[in-house]
């Protein structure tokens, strides 16, 4: 469905909030019992229906910590057998799951910026509306901005963007929030902050002209799929930096082979955009991709194909 605007609840909706939050933690059972139960949640014998059924039974008693653990656990576990017929569509509709979102939305307040952000992440990777949750995270992040550090930052960007939420204030507080700290980013934070940004449809100029002086230097060590996420939101975002395109085409040609068939379109697909003329570029995904067109989906394929035309290269 389209996207919804995360905003400010009026009071009397706040007030109720605050009286959910201050009921759960005056609930919370004792730190030990906190403890045993993050340790179910968290060892290798642990699987969605048992998180569920746990939460189910204890989890009016979870600490905010354990509600945000419950949540990342069971969207992780999910996707690990996400190709076993449709049990990710089972997680969707389990009843439990808007349970969970319903109870992290009440204590996001006393969630720190790591817990807000895994929670985030869980039910965008999920694929479950989450209106409330998303709209307390968005205002928690405007009134504590200084708790983000750079993975919280890109993590929530990026599981706002997945989740198709429109909150224009939220990513704002985020642009000014990761400049400062670009320099203390690794690859995959940068990568998915730009990629978070441009699928937002969000202008950000200053924080892609601070994120292309950040990244130039260390694109030796983006992995593949980064630096063609982070190609993409540029040409996406319109934003120009020809400087940071001409450094990606450099670091990408001797590692073509290294690339997926999407991230080989994904890649001919942003300089194309873009308007940057990278022919070296542009024959070695040529050389890479024709032994390899079998796993090319037909969406790479046309991609691929406007690219090279677009680019006017022969190939």
């Amino acid at each position: 469905g389209p996207p919804w605007r995360a905003a400010a609840a009026p009071p009397s909706q706040r007030d109720d909030a605050n009286d959910r939050r201050r009921a759960t933690a005056a609930a919370e059972a004792p730190r030990h019992r906190q403890i045993l139960w993050s340790k179910q949640m968290t060892c290798r014998e642990a699987t969605v229906d048992a998180i569920l059924a746990l939460f189910a039974t204890d989890g009016a008693r979870f600490e905010a910590r354990n509600l945000a653990t419950a949540a990342h656990r069971v969207a992780k576990l999910a996707g690990r057998r996400r190709d076993d017929d449709d049990d990710d569509d089972d997680v969707r509709r389990d009843p439990r799951v808007r349970a969970l979102a319903d109870a992290c939305a009440d204590r996001v307040p006393d969630m720190n910026a790591q817990e807000r952000g895994n929670a985030a992440w869980a039910f965008a990777t999920a694929g479950v509306d989450a209106p409330r949750l998303f709209e307390a995270i968005a205002t928690a992040a405007h009134e504590r901005p200084g708790e983000f550090g750079p993975q919280e930052l890109a993590t929530t960007a990026w599981a706002f963007a997945t989740a198709g939420v429109d909150a224009p204030r939220f990513f704002d507080t985020i642009a000014r929030a990761a400049q400062p700290l670009l320099a203390d980013f690794n690859p995959q934070d940068l990568a998915n902050t730009t990629w978070a940004f441009a699928t937002a449809r969000v202008d950000a100029p200053r924080l892609f002209d601070a994120i292309a002086r950040a990244a130039q230097p260390r694109l030796g060590y983006f992995k593949p799929q980064e630096l063609a996420n982070t190609a993409w939101a540029f040409a996406t975002a319109g934003v120009g930096a020809p400087r940071l395109f001409y450094a990606i085409a450099a670091t990408v040609e001797p590692r073509v082979d290294e690339f997926s068939a999407q991230g080989l379109a994904n890649t001919a697909w942003a300089f194309a955009t873009a308007g940057v003329a990278a022919p070296r570029l542009f024959d070695a995904i040529a050389g890479a991709a024709q032994p390899r067109l079998g796993e090319f989906n037909p969406q790479n394929l046309a991609n691929t194909a406007w690219a090279f035309a677009t680019a006017g290269v022969d190939a």
